[in-house]
Parts: structure tokens; C-alpha cells; sequence
């Protein structure tokens, strides 16, 4: 029976440190670099399994253990698992507490029915002990499965400041745990006061579980909250650009009925006969009507309308604009691809009505094979990405701030591609759009 025994307690002992190694590789996961993963899976869960021979051999040898195996969990999450130092800690102390936690209420539970005290509990490995043990161990799995879903929403959407709060409560919780667990591991300790410790313990779980729910809900709220803040800002914009392109076609039908004129006028001249008075008129109207404003003629007919809109402002407001096209663009004949080109444009412009200096832009639009690159420079007078990273407005609606740099990198995110922003003399922002 005692080898029956011994042999149960070895193999529910190796079963730990596979689920706990596993729940951590699960929340974090794999760095891409990491070669021979199964390999180094077993074998820092064997390693754990054979420095957990020690527990009960010295002096706070429980206590001393599980501070190691903690450690051995992070080294192990430092090199070879993703997430940042904090998560990683977080997780680690996490997959501690859960699987101490579950150990232990198990224990106490079994040695209160049993009526004893959980110091002879741990003394006597007999069969109910190996039972406990065995219970123990479904309810760790169990409670890794049911958290894991919320640790997964976790690593990916509680900031910095969430997290450490989140390692506090752990800690404290840990803290907490041992206090308790050394004063009911005492001889001499009636049942009575063994219950009310399991009821103060059971209690602080429950308040810190609640307190990272609500941390988890309300970031989700916030995340919605984003989400319809975005949705509305695309529908206004969607309105301003139309109202843009209104406009535009009004001063196009305004341009086509004073050139009917301006033809009539020229018409009359020459027929009279008075060619000096033909070409002084000329002049004045190819500098005055048509001006600088240059045409974009390519395969999408979206990009010509944003081109010639954006094209009639800077007109008005002084400043040099250039496009270069090479290449088929008809794939991106897409109101998405129309709604960034917008948004850059109107930054560029905007950033270029405050220059006291050179007032250019330049865009180049090539597509190559299965790709397509974007590249729209503005001039600027001093580094923009210096003095204002996070691209935040000088305008008077501080609530949408930085909104249309938010609608061009939810767009591109959207069809696949990637946005960068840097300055060399002039500040660019490129696009890449995989077709």
C-alpha cells in the first residue's frame, strides 16, 4: 500500500508543474524565435518535479520551494515566452497563487471533514491524503481553463498601470494566503478558528477577483466607447467629403459656364480682327481661371476626385502641390483608400498653411506587382514628430484630437496593409497596401 501510495503521490507531483508551465505558455505564448519547444517544455517541468522532492524535507522547505518555482517560471517566460516584463510576472505569481490556492482550500476542506489538523494532514500520506491531492489537482485544471479566457483579454488590453495594479492584488493575495496557511498548519488549532480563517481567506480572493472583473469590464466599456467614437467620426467624415466633393462640382459647373463665356468673348474678338486685344485676354485667363491647377488622369476615379478637390484648395490657399502616379491603380478604387488619402491630404494641407516658409507637397503612388506604396510628403518648418508624437490638433475640439490620423490607421488596418510616419527635411507619411 505504501508503494501504491508513493507512486500516486509522484505522479500527481509530475502532473503539476505540466499543467502550471503549460497554463503560463498558453496566456503568454511562444516567442517566434524559439526552436525545440517540447523540449524545453518537458524539461523545465521535470526540473520542477525534482526540486519539489525537497517539500517536506527542511525547515519552510514549502515556502523556500515555491518562492523557486516561481522564479524558475519567470526565467523560463523571460527567454523564451512574448508579453512584457510585467505580464510575465503577473502570470507567473498568478499560476503560483491559483495553484497554491486550490491545493490548499482542498487540504483544509478534507482535514476539517476528517476532522484534524492540516499539520497531521500533511504528515500522513495515506490514501484520503492522496486523494486530496489527486481532487486538487482537477480543480487547478479547472481554474486555469475558466481564467485563462480573462488573462488572454488581459495581455492584450490592460495598459501598463492596469497591470501592476492587477500584481499588487496577486501579491497581496499571496501574502495573505501564507499568513493564513502557516496559522491553520498549527498544532493545537480548534476547527472553529481554522473555518473563520478559510472564510477571511476566501474572502480577499473573492474581493481581488472582483476588482480585476470591474478593471476588465470597464476597459471593455472603454473599447466600445472607442469603437462608437470612431464610427461616428467616420460618418461625418464620410459627410465632409461629400460636401467637399459638392463643392468641387459646383466650381466645376461654375468653371464650364464662364468658359462658355470667356469662349464667346474670344470668338467675337476674333472675328473683329483684334488679335492683340485676343491675346492680352488669353493671357489674363489662362493665369487667372486656370492658373497652376493641374489634372491627375488615372485608372481610379476615386483618386482623381480626391486629387482634384485637394488640388482646387491648395490653389486657393498658395501652396504647391505634385502627384505622381505609377503604375495600374484601378484596385484601389476603394471609398477606404479615398477616405486616407483625405485625411493625409487635409493634414498635409493643414500642416502647410503654418509654415512661414516653403509651402509644398509631394505624393507618389506606385504599384508594384501585388503591392501598392503611398508615400505623401509635406514641407514643414520644424520637426513635427519632435514636438508632437502623438499628433494631437492646435484646433479648438481637443475631444478629437488626432482623429484623422486615427481613421487612417483604422482604414489601412482594415485593408490589410501598414502605416509609418518619419521626417527627412520633409515630414512623410507612407502607406503599404497588400493587393
Amino acid at each position: 500500500m505504501e508503494i501504491i501510495n508513493f507512486l500516486i503521490g509522484q505522479l500527481v507531483g509530475l502532473v503539476e508543474p505540466f499543467l502550471a508551465i503549460d497554463f503560463i505558455i498558453k496566456c503568454l505564448g511562444w516567442k517566434e524565435g524559439v526552436r525545440h519547444r517540447k523540449q524545453l517544455y518537458i524539461g523545465v517541468c521535470l526540473i520542477w518535479f525534482i526540486v519539489a522532492q525537497g517539500n517536506g524535507r527542511f525547515a519552510g522547505s514549502y515556502n523556500i520551494i515555491a518562492a523557486f518555482d516561481m522564479c524558475l517560471a519567470y526565467l523560463f517566460s523571460y527567454l523564451y515566452l512574448k508579453k512584457t516584463a510585467g505580464m510575465k510576472l503577473m502570470i507567473c505569481i498568478l499560476e503560483q497563487i491559483i495553484s497554491t490556492i486550490c491545493t490548499l482550500s482542498v487540504m483544509q476542506l478534507t482535514a476539517y471533514i476528517i476532522n484534524t489538523s492540516v499539520f497531521d494532514f500533511l504528515e500522513n500520506e495515506g490514501m484520503i491524503f492522496q486523494t486530496g491531492a489527486i481532487v486538487s489537482k482537477i480543480v487547478v485544471w479547472l481554474v486555469y481553463k475558466g481564467v485563462y479566457t480573462y488573462l488572454d483579454y488581459m495581455t492584450i488590453h490592460f495598459p501598463k498601470e492596469q497591470i501592476v495594479l492587477t500584481n499588487v492584488m496577486i501579491g497581496f493575495t499571496t501574502v495573505s494566503e501564507g499568513c493564513i496557511f502557516l496559522a491553520v498548519s498549527q498544532k493545537g488549532v480548534s476547527h472553529y478558528i481554522v473555518v473563520l480563517l478559510m472564510i477571511v481567506f476566501l474572502g480577499i480572493i473573492a474581493l481581488c477577483g472582483y476588482v480585476i472583473y470591474m478593471m476588465i469590464t470597464i476597459s471593455k466599456k472603454n473599447e466600445k466607447m472607442q469603437l462608437y467614437q470612431l464610427i461616428e467620426l467616420k460618418s461625418q467624415e464620410q459627410e465632409r467629403q461629400l460636401e467637399e466633393w459638392k463643392h468641387s462640382e459646383e466650381s466645376m459647373r461654375k468653371f464650364r459656364h464662364d468658359y462658355k463665356n470667356h469662349c464667346m468673348n474670344m470668338e467675337h474678338l476674333l472675328e473683329k480682327g483684334e488679335y492683340e486685344s485676343l491675346d492680352e485676354y488669353l493671357k489674363q485667363f489662362v493665369s487667372e481661371e486656370l492658373g497652376e491647377v493641374r489634372s491627375i488622369y488615372s485608372d481610379s476615379p476615386i483618386i482623381n476626385a480626391v486629387f482634384h478637390n485637394k488640388m482646387s484648395i491648395c490653389k486657393e490657399k498658395g501652396i504647391d502641390i505634385s502627384c505622381n502616379i505609377t503604375g495600374s491603380v484601378k484596385c484601389l478604387d476603394d471609398m477606404g483608400v479615398g477616405s486616407i488619402l483625405f485625411n493625409l491630404l487635409d493634414n498635409a494641407i493643414e500642416a502647410c498653411e503654418k509654415n512661414k516658409k516653403e509651402k509644398r507637397i509631394v505624393c507618389q503612388i506606385a504599384r508594384e506587382a501585388d503591392e501598392v506604396n503611398i508615400f505623401l510628403e509635406n514641407s514643414i518648418d520644424q520637426s513635427v514628430l519632435a514636438e508632437n508624437p502623438s499628433f494631437e490638433t492646435t484646433k479648438d475640439k481637443k475631444d478629437q484630437h488626432g482623429m484623422g490620423h486615427l481613421i487612417v490607421e483604422e482604414q489601412v488596418k482594415r485593408l490589410g496593409g501598414m502605416v509609418e510616419y518619419y521626417e527627412d527635411e520633409m515630414f512623410c507619411a507612407h502607406i503599404y497596401l497588400p493587393m
